[in-house]
């Protein structure tokens, strides 16, 4: 598992005006080209992670040779001061630290750079600023940004106004049906066949957004119910199988005959299920035609009516479900966080950073996929929440023909090195407690679902979320709603095909 790898100086020259993004780049003793990981004498150097080829699977990027002679890459990201747990942390790394996901980033950057003479750069934006970055550099004819890494709805807004570049026609090194693009995002994201936006093995933080179900163990055993796990291999985790471990498990812990945040709730729960619950029972909030056009299919569907309803009944039902969003006094998710922790909550939908976010926690919790809403729906559907990380090219690139060079390249090695750190490693074994949650990391990561609503948000997640929510009736919300979000759809794709 030995690589020599060479890191070299880049320099990058940005515009003074782009205060609030902060440059890295790729900085190194020359001579450290000449040791290997494992033979480092620093001990915080970790060994490399390496995925081992599935049968028919090749990590080759199949580019042939090239020497882009020092050229540096450049990529806007989110920065940590301001995004915090979702800031993106996969595109650049100072050094090797020991610690698996930085290390397998280090790595494969620098492996990028010696096989290709170049260096990889990140430019980091705080919230707000991603996009005005980008929309400067593209009036200006700046080509700085080789790439950005937007989260989905600052991608959307790029895209309305033109910044992105069509990958599917134009980014001629990617090849879009590779492993190591997410082939769901492609048919999800994708509009009129075109795609100026795509999840992959680049980043990690798809990953960390996709919705799953956390399982506080000791609460279950306590209950004496069976596990999540029993009822996804009899295929029978659905939502009816949910809502009867929920009623009757939550707790009156202090007495005083209301069930809140002092006590132990069965369901905690978080305004975006509205939306996330109907996705994870198999639907889109907006859907596509055959021609890959937009569409809003969910008015008078009588069993997405009844879906919203039965929603509705769970989560505004305070003897099973507690909503972060109506403590915020208490600090919202932290209000939720904290409860899990200390033993009280059974089970919440959310996120799967949760996982990493949980590793202090010391008592065992699990994680399956989002229940299925009955038996007749045929695969799980875990909604991408849109606060991850998307590649694009801006319209601006100094050359596109190279971005899209990189990000194969990248991408490719990200699929043999970042993939494994981070799901047989870092989350597998330094996070989850249990074998069956890490099978059950499978179900969740591969039955993804990407939104269109998240990108360019037409208004089906404000109407969706009134219906569950509010206890509003569905056929009459869908109604008074449709004309705007039909409205919404009509504009946005005037400005992107003209139509």
């Amino acid at each position: 598992m030995k690589k020599k790898f060479c890191l070299m100086l880049a320099l990058l020259m940005l515009a003074s005006s782009m205060i609030a993004c902060s440059e890295s780049g790729a900085n190194t003793d020359p001579a450290a080209s000449e040791n290997t990981v494992a033979d480092a004498a620093d001990p915080s150097a970790g060994e490399e992670v390496v995925a081992e080829e599935e049968e028919g699977e090749s990590f080759d990027p199949e580019l042939g040779e090239k020497d882009f002679e020092g050229k540096t890459f450049t990529f806007a990201t989110k920065s940590q001061a301001s995004f915090t747990d979702w800031a993106e942390g996969s595109i650049w790394v100072e050094g090797l630290t020991g610690e698996v996901l930085n290390d397998a980033v280090y790595n494969r950057n620098s492996y990028i750079a010696e096989t290709y003479n170049t260096n990889i750069a990140a430019v980091e934006c705080d919230n707000g600023v991603l996009v005005p970055t980008i929309q400067n550099a593209v009036t200006a004819g700046d080509s700085t940004y080789d790439i950005a890494m937007p989260p989905l709805d600052q991608a959307g807004v790029l895209l309305k106004n033109g910044y992105l570049t069509d990958l599917a026609a134009d980014a001629t090194h990617m090849n879009l049906e590779r492993a190591w693009w997410d082939q769901r995002s492609i048919a999800d994201l994708s509009i009129a066949h075109k795609l100026y936006m795509v999840s992959g093995d680049l980043s990690t933080l798809n990953n960390d957004a996709t919705w799953c179900t956390m399982i506080n163990l000791q609460v279950l055993e306590d209950h004496g119910f069976e596990t999540p796990y029993y009822y996804v291999a009899n295929d029978e985790w659905t939502f009816d199988t949910y809502k009867t471990l929920c009623t009757g498990a939550s707790i009156d812990l202090d007495g005083d005959g209301d069930l809140d945040s002092a006590d132990s709730i069965a369901n905690l729960t978080q305004n975006e299920n509205a939306t996330a619950m109907l996705v994870t029972s198999g639907y889109h909030l907006i859907d596509k035609d055959e021609n890959d056009m937009p569409v809003f299919a969910l008015e008078g569907d009588e069993r997405v009516y009844g879906i919203l309803e039965d929603l509705s009944q769970f989560m505004n039902d305070t003897s099973v479900s507690l909503n972060y969003h109506n403590y915020g006094s208490e600090g919202y998710h932290l209000c939720t966080t904290k409860m899990f922790e200390e033993n009280r909550g059974l089970f919440w939908i959310t996120n799967l950073q949760m996982v990493i976010r949980l590793r202090e926690m010391e008592t065992d919790f699990g994680i399956a996929p989002c229940p299925k809403y009955d038996e007749q729906q045929e695969n799980y559907r875990n909604v991408v929440w849109f606060v991850g990380s998307y590649a694009t090219i801006p319209i601006s690139a100094g050359s596109v023909d190279d971005s899209s060079f990189i990000l194969e390249a990248m991408s490719a090695k990200s699929r043999e090195v970042l993939r494994p750190a981070y799901y047989e490693t870092a989350l597998s074994m330094k996070y989850l407690r249990d074998k069956e949650s890490i099978e059950m990391l499978d179900l969740v990561i591969d039955n993804r679902s990407y939104e269109l609503e998240h990108a360019f948000s037409f208004g089906a997640s404000n109407a969706v979320q009134t219906i569950v929510l509010n206890g509003k009736e569905p056929a009459s919300t869908f109604a008074s709603q449709k004309k705007v979000i039909s409205k919404m759809m009509e504009k946005t794709l005037k400005d992107l095909i003209g139509e």
